[in-house]
């Protein structure tokens, strides 16, 4: 069977290595080197579960910081249980290891789709790409779902930026309305430097001032997952970004990406119901966190974050996050 994946992430290239091991994989990837928003943190546990090398790992933490209202709480992550990487790095490797499965890639960009053909960007040239299945694993602004004329995948738009003049050692979020706004703000280490952003313009304003720097931000979407979006349309299936497969709240999408990319393989290896086995992996976490996103968009947001002085809620926090606790 041919497949044709769309998207060389770790959504992208997660499904390339499990699949290639079974049919003709073709991965068609656009940039090698794309500047993402993403702070780069995932759950260490990933590394054995898909067996990455943790040389990727720029930075282990074992805990992160919340400040809020002038108080910085410390949350014991119970262990050194996040990781930071190194987005196109980690990203390369993950490609690396589905070309070792015997995975074909190309570096192109996908135009649409013609009489069961996809049509691929090489240059002034475009050339055809046969497929039995299709996966589109190209990010928050799929191309794939729009030749389709499916829905824009929600989103919101973050603004982020890298500095040196704001040194942090672990990831520090910061919850007040003003910095935050309806979700928070955040400063992640990224090897020498830190890697800050917020969701409004006005908030990265507020949080530089916050931090005694000046920084001109960029802007990207990142999606607002929701329960009806379209995840199959036939033979093409869609993963990651693509699919709005970002936790809501804590926006995170490397882990959740990954494994939504091996549930999708293991559906079609196996010839089970994609969304079908997704949501009886992730559809109650998902809507747990949708409305803790919800409510922390109000004023209990001041609660919530006071009680984490509590070791217990931060056990809690951390086991949820961490998906040790059923939800």
């Amino acid at each position: 069977m041919k497949i044709l994946i769309i998207g060389g992430g770790p959504a992208g290239s997660t499904a390339a290595r499990l699949l290639a091991k079974h049919h003709k994989v073709t991965l068609i990837q656009n940039e090698a080197e794309f500047d993402k928003p993403c702070g780069g943190g995932v759950k260490m546990k990933m590394f054995d579960e898909f067996d990455i090398p943790k040389s990727l790992i720029k930075h282990s933490l074992d805990h992160v910081i919340m400040k809020y209202k002038n108080s910085t709480i410390p949350i014991d992550l119970n262990g050194k249980n996040l990781a930071i990487v190194k987005r196109w790095e980690f990203d390369e490797k993950l490609r690396e290891l589905a070309l070792n499965e015997g995975a074909k890639i190309y570096y192109g960009r996908f135009k649409h789709i013609n009489a069961g053909k996809a049509y691929i960007k090489f240059g002034p040239v475009e050339k055809p790409f046969e497929f039995d299945i299709l996966i589109a694993a190209d990010g928050v602004n799929s191309t794939v779902r729009k030749a389709l004329n499916l829905p824009k995948i929600p989103s919101t738009i973050t603004h982020y930026a890298k500095t040196d003049e704001y040194k942090v050692k672990t990831c520090e979020f910061f919850f007040d309305f003003d910095i935050g706004g309806e979700y928070y703000a955040w400063a992640f280490p990224h090897e020498n430097l830190t890697h800050i952003g917020t969701v409004s313009r006005k908030n990265f304003e507020n949080l530089c001032r916050y931090l005694n720097i000046s920084l001109k931000p960029k802007g990207y979407k990142i999606p607002t997952w929701r329960e009806n979006i379209t995840m199959q349309k036939e033979n093409i299936y869609f993963v990651g970004d693509a699919a709005g497969q970002v936790m809501p709240l804590s926006f995170e999408g490397i882990y959740y990406a990954v494994h939504s990319a091996k549930i999708l393989a293991d559906s079609i290896i196996n010839k089970k119901d994609y969304k079908k086995e997704w949501n009886k992996r992730f559809l109650k976490e998902f809507k747990f966190m949708k409305i803790l996103e919800t409510l922390n968009k109000t004023k209990i947001r001041d609660f919530v974050v006071k009680a984490h002085k509590f070791k217990f809620v931060q056990n809690l926090s951390v086991n949820l996050w961490l998906g040790e606790k059923n939800v």
